[in-house]
C-alpha cells in the first residue's frame, strides 16, 4: 500500500509538473504581459518544450533536434526537405489540442521560424490550425523565411467547439527543398475576455520582388505600353460635318475596357428595400472624382441555393439591382451556374445522389431557369458557369460510373453546353482557387484544374474564359511567379484570364497589403492574356474576412484604396487636351476604353463618345446623339504574339465579324469569317510586322502581330 501511494503520488507531480509551464512558456508569459499587457491565458498545447518535442508528429522531411543558444527557448527541431512536393502539405508537422476550444474563443499562436543558416537564401512555410477531422483552417498563413529566428504572433477567433485532440496546430513545409528551423510553438487562450483587437499581431513578412528596383517592374511597365495601349487619330466634324479646323478638344477616359471591379450585395444597391446609399456612392465613386468600378458580381445571390431559397435577396431585387449599375455603366458577371457540392446545391440533391437522371434534369433546369430570366439576362453575358471543380467533387463522385459518365466530370462539359444553347452570346468561364495563391504553375491542385478544363473543352463545352480567385491569404506570391502561371495558363489554353476573387488576409499589415495590392495589379495588367482583377468585395462592413481591400467598417479609406487609385485611375488613365490640325486631326496614345471627346466651338460645349480596343482612326461628329455600348468588350485574342508558324485565335461568338490580316503596307495576306476559334498556318508568310483587323459594320479592331522566324 505505501508503494502504491508512493507511486500514485509520484505520477501526479510529474502530471503537475509537465503541465506546469517551463522557463520558455513562463517568459512568453512576461513578455506578452510586459509588451502588450496580456494577461492570463491558458496555453493550448503543453507548456513545456519537452514534452511538446514528444508530442509532434512530423512527415515529409527529416527531423533533427537542436538546442539554439540566446533565445527565450531552448530546443528547437530542423526539418529537412529533399524535394518540393505537389502541394504545401506533402511535408509538414503539427500537435493535436490537450485543452478544448470553444466557439468564439480568442486564440493567440506563437511560433518562431527561420531558416537553417547557410542552407539556402530563403525559405517558405504555412503556419496553419485547423480542424483535425474536417481540415477547415481557422488560419493559414504562409510567410518567406530569412535565416533570422523571427517570432510571429498570430491571433484569430475560434468558429467551432474542439474537445482534446481535435484541433491541429502546424506547418506546411513542401513548397521547395529546405531547411527549416522551429521553435517556441504553442497558443494561448483568451477566451473570450479580451476582444480580438487586443491580441497582438506580428507577422514579419516580405515578399521576393518587393523591392522598388526589382527587375520584373521594368519589364511589366514595357508590357503594359504594349498591350494596354493604342494609337488614335480622330477627325473632329461639327453637327454638319464640317472640320474643326484648330479647335481645342479634350479626349477622356469614362472607364477601362479591362475590368476593374468588385464583389456585391445587389440588395444594398438602388432600388431595393436595403438601399444604402453610402455603399452605392463609393461604388461609382472611389477616387472622389467619379471613377469607379467597371464591373461587379454578386457574392451570392446568383449562386443556386441563393437563387432558390432567396437568403440573398429575391431574383427580383438582384436583377432590379444589377440593372441600375448597368445604367451607371456597370458590367456584372455573373457567379455562379454550377458549383457541384452538395452543400452548395439544393437541399433534394445529395439524396438523390444516386439517380443521374434527377441530377441532370434538376441541373439543367436551374441553368435554363436563370440564363431566360429576362432581367437577369439582359444584363449578366459573362458566368462562371461552374466553380471550383479541381477541389468540391461531389457531384463527379456521386455520378462516376453511371451510364455516360466514366468519370463523373462528363456533366460539365453537358452544363457548358446547355449554357450556350439557352443563350448563344453567353461568355463562360470556369472558376478555381489554390492557382495564384499557391505560386507554382506545377502544383498538383493547378495541374488537376487544367486537366479538368481540358475534358470539359474535348468533350465539347465552350469554354471561353478562365477565372483564378485569388484568395491570397497571407501567402504573397512574388510577381515573377504569377506572371509565369499566367502564362503557362496563356500557352496552354489561349484563352481569357479573369483574377475574379481577390483578397489578402487581415493579419498582414494594412501598408504591406496596399504595396502588394499595387505590385499584384502590376503584374496581372501586364500580362496580355488577363482582362479583368475582381476583389471579393471592397469595404469591411460586407467581406466574408472582414478584411476587403479598399475601405474600413467606418468607410475611412485604407493606404490600399490610394494605391488602387493612383494606378487605375491616374497612371493608367488617358486624359489630355489638343488642338486639332487645320484638318481638324488629332493624334494621340491612350489606354483602351471608352472615351468621350468635348470641344467648344463658339461657346457651345459639344461632345461624342467612342470606344477604343485597338489601334483606330476614325470620324467623330460632335452634336450627334451617340452613346457607347458598356457591352461593347470584344472577346478575342490572338496567340502567340510574336508568332513563328501556327496562330490560334479567339473570336466573337456571334455572326458579322470577319478578320484578316495585312501588312504595313496594306495588302491582306488572309481574311476569313469570324466565329469561335480559328487556327491560321502562317508558316509560308514573309518574316515582320502585321495587323490583324477585326471587323464589323458598327466599327473595326486592329490588332499588332509580329511574325519571326520559328
Amino acid at each position: 500500500m505505501r508503494f502504491l501511494a508512493f507511486l500514485f503520488t509520484t505520477i501526479i507531480c510529474q502530471l503537475l509538473l509537465a503541465q506546469a509551464p517551463d522557463a520558455y512558456h513562463n517568459a512568453l508569459l512576461t513578455q506578452l504581459q510586459s509588451e502588450w499587457g496580456l494577461a492570463g491565458g491558458t496555453f493550448v498545447l503543453p507548456p513545456n518544450e519537452t514534452t511538446l518535442a514528444s508530442q509532434r508528429a512530423a512527415y515529409g522531411c527529416t527531423v533533427t533536434n537542436l538546442a539554439p543558444a540566446g533565445q527565450d527557448f531552448s530546443q528547437s527541431v530542423q526539418l529537412d526537405i529533399a524535394t518540393q512536393g505537389n502541394n504545401p502539405w506533402d511535408a509538414g508537422m503539427f500537435w493535436s489540442n490537450e485543452a478544448p476550444l470553444q466557439t468564439g474563443d480568442r486564440i493567440l499562436v506563437v511560433a518562431w521560424m527561420r531558416i537553417s543558416p547557410g542552407s539556402g537564401s530563403t525559405g517558405k512555410v504555412s503556419l496553419f490550425a485547423e480542424d483535425g477531422t474536417t481540415y477547415e483552417k481557422e488560419i493559414y498563413l504562409t510567410a518567406d523565411l530569412t535565416d533570422t529566428w523571427e517570432q510571429y504572433l498570430i491571433p484569430f477567433e475560434s468558429g467551432s467547439n474542439y474537445a482534446g485532440g481535435e484541433f491541429n496546430l502546424g506547418f506546411h513545409l513542401a513548397y521547395q527543398a529546405q531547411q527549416v528551423e522551429i521553435a517556441g510553438v504553442n497558443a494561448l487562450n483568451y477566451e473570450q475576455t479580451v476582444s480580438l483587437d487586443d491580441l497582438p499581431t506580428q507577422y514579419p513578412v516580405t515578399y521576393p520582388g518587393a523591392d522598388p528596383q526589382a527587375p520584373w517592374r521594368a519589364a511589366a511597365h514595357a508590357r503594359i505600353e504594349q498591350h494596354r495601349k493604342g494609337d488614335m487619330q480622330l477627325t473632329v466634324q461639327d453637327a454638319q460635318g464640317q472640320p474643326l479646323a484648330n479647335t481645342e478638344v479634350r479626349v477622356h477616359m469614362l472607364r477601362h475596357h479591362y475590368a476593374f471591379g468588385t464583389a456585391v450585395t445587389p440588395r444594398r444597391l438602388q432600388g431595393n428595400p436595403q438601399y444604402d446609399a453610402t455603399y452605392c456612392q463609393h461604388l461609382l465613386d472611389l477616387d472622389g472624382q467619379g471613377h469607379g468600378f467597371n464591373m461587379v458580381v454578386p457574392e451570392n445571390a446568383l449562386k443556386w441555393r441563393a437563387w432558390e431559397y432567396n437568403y440573398a435577396g429575391t431574383p427580383v431585387e438582384t436583377g432590379q439591382g444589377l440593372q441600375w449599375l448597368l445604367g451607371q455603366g456597370v458590367k456584372t458577371r455573373g457567379h455562379v451556374l454550377l458549383w457541384p457540392g452538395w452543400q452548395y446545391m439544393p437541399d433534394d440533391m445529395e439524396p438523390e445522389g444516386n439517380n443521374p437522371a434527377y441530377l441532370e434534369n434538376r441541373i439543367m433546369g436551374h441553368v435554363d431557369a436563370v440564363l431566360n430570366d429576362p432581367t437577369i439576362r439582359s444584363v449578366v453575358r459573362e458566368w462562371d458557369v461552374i466553380n471550383e471543380i479541381s477541389h468540391v467533387r461531389d457531384l463527379e463522385n456521386a455520378l462516376a460510373g453511371q451510364p455516360g459518365y466514366p468519370t463523373g466530370r462528363e456533366i460539365y462539359a453537358e452544363v457548358l453546353k446547355q449554357a450556350r444553347a439557352e443563350d448563344p452570346n453567353l461568355i463562360s468561364y470556369l472558376n478555381d482557387y489554390e492557382v495564384l495563391s499557391f505560386g507554382s504553375q506545377t502544383g498538383a491542385a493547378y495541374e488537376r484544374f487544367k486537366e479538368f478544363i481540358q475534358q470539359a473543352i474535348d468533350g465539347g463545352g465552350p469554354v471561353d474564359g478562365i477565372g483564378f480567385q485569388g484568395h491570397m491569404g497571407t501567402n504573397l506570391v512574388a510577381p515573377d511567379s504569377l506572371y509565369a502561371i499566367l502564362e503557362d495558363c496563356h500557352q496552354e489554353f489561349g484563352l481569357p484570364i479573369k483574377i475574379t476573387e481577390y483578397d489578402l488576409d487581415g493579419v498582414l499589415e494594412d501598408s504591406l497589403e496596399a504595396r502588394y495590392l499595387g505590385d499584384f495589379l502590376t503584374m496581372i495588367f501586364s500580362h496580355p492574356a488577363t482582362n479583368g482583377f475582381l476583389m471579393w468585395g471592397f469595404w469591411d462592413g460586407a467581406h466574408w474576412k472582414d478584411n476587403a481591400p479598399l475601405f474600413y467598417q467606418d468607410w475611412s479609406p485604407k493606404p490600399a484604396l490610394a494605391t488602387f487609385n493612383q494606378l487605375v485611375f491616374d497612371q493608367w488613365w488617358t486624359d489630355t487636351t489638343l488642338m486639332t490640325d487645320a484638318d481638324g486631326k488629332v493624334s494621340l496614345s491612350g489606354y483602351y476604353g471608352d472615351y468621350r471627346l468635348v470641344a467648344n466651338p463658339a461657346g457651345t460645349p459639344l461632345s461624342q463618345d467612342f470606344g477604343f480596343s485597338e489601334a483606330l482612326d476614325t470620324t467623330l461628329q460632335l452634336g450627334v446623339n451617340t452613346s457607347v455600348d458598356v457591352h461593347d468588350q470584344i472577346l478575342w485574342n490572338a496567340f502567340p504574339n510574336p508568332v513563328s508558324h501556327s496562330l490560334t485565335l479567339t473570336l466573337p461568338d456571334e455572326t458579322g465579324w470577319g478578320v484578316s490580316l495585312t501588312d504595313i503596307s496594306g495588302r491582306i495576306w488572309k481574311q476569313a469569317a469570324a466565329r469561335n476559334r480559328a487556327v491560321w498556318d502562317l508558316s509560308e508568310l514573309p518574316q515582320g510586322a502585321y495587323l490583324l483587323v477585326l471587323s464589323h459594320q458598327d466599327g473595326r479592331r486592329a490588332h499588332r502581330l509580329v511574325l519571326k522566324e520559328n
